[in-house]
C-alpha cells in the first residue's frame, strides 16, 4: 500500500513536470513566431518605404527631366541668325540703303586688317562665328548662318531677308573695328535707328538686347566698353524685320586687340560670351 502511493505521488510530479516544461516550450515557441511576426512586418514597412521613396524619386527626376526638355523645346524655337561679317574679296555692286529709298550703297566694302598680325578681318569674322554657333547650339538653339563660306560676298538686303523669312528671334552681326588711332581699343554695339516702318517696330527689342549681350561679353571677357550706338546708314539694319544687332569685338588696329583676337583661346572666350548674352537677352 505504501508503495501503491509512492508510485501515485512520483506520476504526478513526473506529469506536472512535463505539463510545466510543454508550457514553458509553447511559451518559447509563440515569443520566436511573435519576433519573426515582427521583423516581417518590419521588413515589409522598410520595403513599402523605400518603394514609395524610391517611387517619390523616379516622379521628382520625370518632372526634372520634363522641365528640361520644356525648356529645350522653347529655345528650339528661338531661331538665332549668325551674319559673319565680310568676304575674301570686295562687292562693290550697290543695293537700295532701305526699302523705297533711292539712296544706293555697295554691298560690301571690305573689312580691316590685322595692324599686326594682318589677318583680315573676314577670317576673325567667321572663326567667332562658327564657334559662337556651337556654344548657342548647346543651349538648345536654333542656328542658322548667312553664310559658312568665306568667298561668298553676299548683300546686305539680302541677307536681312533670309532672316525675315525665317522670323528669327535675333540676327548678330560679327565685325571687328578699326580706327586710324591705333591706341583706341574696346567693344561697341550697333543697333538700328528707328527710321523706317521696320526699324521703328524693331528698335527697342534690338537696343534692348545689344545692351544684354555687350555688358555680358565686356564683363566676361574683360575688355573697354564702348558702349551702344545707333545707326540708320547700316542696309542691313535698315532692311530688318526681326530685332538686329551688330558687335564690333575689337579693334584690329590696336596691337593688343590685334593679336588677342587672333588667338584660339581669346575667340571662344568672346564667342562663349556672346552666346550667354544672347541667351540672357532672349530668355
Amino acid at each position: 500500500m505504501k508503495k501503491s502511493k509512492t508510485m501515485i505521488i512520483s506520476l504526478i510530479l513526473v506529469l506536472l513536470i512535463v505539463i510545466f516544461v510543454s508550457k514553458a516550450l509553447q511559451d518559447s515557441y509563440l515569443k520566436i513566431t511573435n519576433s519573426k511576426v515582427t521583423m516581417g512586418k518590419n521588413k515589409s514597412v522598410s520595403v513599402v518605404k523605400n518603394n514609395e521613396e524610391k517611387s517619390h524619386q523616379k516622379e521628382e527626376n520625370k518632372t526634372k527631366i520634363s522641365e528640361n526638355t520644356h525648356v529645350a523645346e522653347a529655345k528650339e524655337k528661338k531661331v538665332v541668325f549668325i551674319d559673319p561679317g565680310h568676304a575674301n574679296r570686295s562687292n562693290l555692286e550697290k543695293e537700295p540703303i532701305a526699302p523705297n529709298s533711292s539712296k544706293m550703297k555697295i554691298k560690301d566694302g571690305g573689312g580691316a586688317e590685322g595692324v599686326v598680325s594682318k589677318t583680315p578681318e573676314y577670317l576673325v569674322n567667321m572663326k567667332v562665328s562658327l564657334k559662337l554657333k556651337a556654344f548657342l547650339q548647346e543651349k538648345g538653339y536654333i542656328v542658322k548662318m548667312t553664310k559658312e563660306d568665306n568667298s561668298l560676298s553676299l548683300g546686305n538686303v539680302e541677307r536681312a531677308e533670309v532672316a525675315n523669312k525665317e522670323n528669327a528671334a535675333l540676327v548678330i552681326r560679327i565685325h571687328a573695328d578699326s580706327n586710324d588711332n591705333s591706341s583706341v581699343k574696346g567693344s561697341s554695339m550697333l543697333v538700328p535707328a528707328s527710321i523706317n516702318e521696320n526699324t521703328k517696330l524693331i528698335h527697342d527689342k534690338s537696343s534692348n538686347y545689344g545692351k544684354i549681350i555687350l555688358d555680358t561679353l565686356v564683363n566676361e571677357v574683360g575688355m573697354k566698353n564702348r558702349g551702344v550706338v545707333e545707326r540708320d546708314d547700316m542696309t542691313g539694319f535698315n532692311w530688318s524685320k526681326v530685332p538686329v544687332v551688330l558687335i564690333e569685338m575689337g579693334f584690329l588696329s590696336n596691337e593688343e586687340e590685334d593679336k588677342l583676337l587672333n588667338t584660339d583661346d581669346y575667340q571662344n572666350k568672346v564667342a562663349k560670351a556672346l552666346a550667354d548674352g544672347i541667351d540672357l537677352a532672349l530668355k
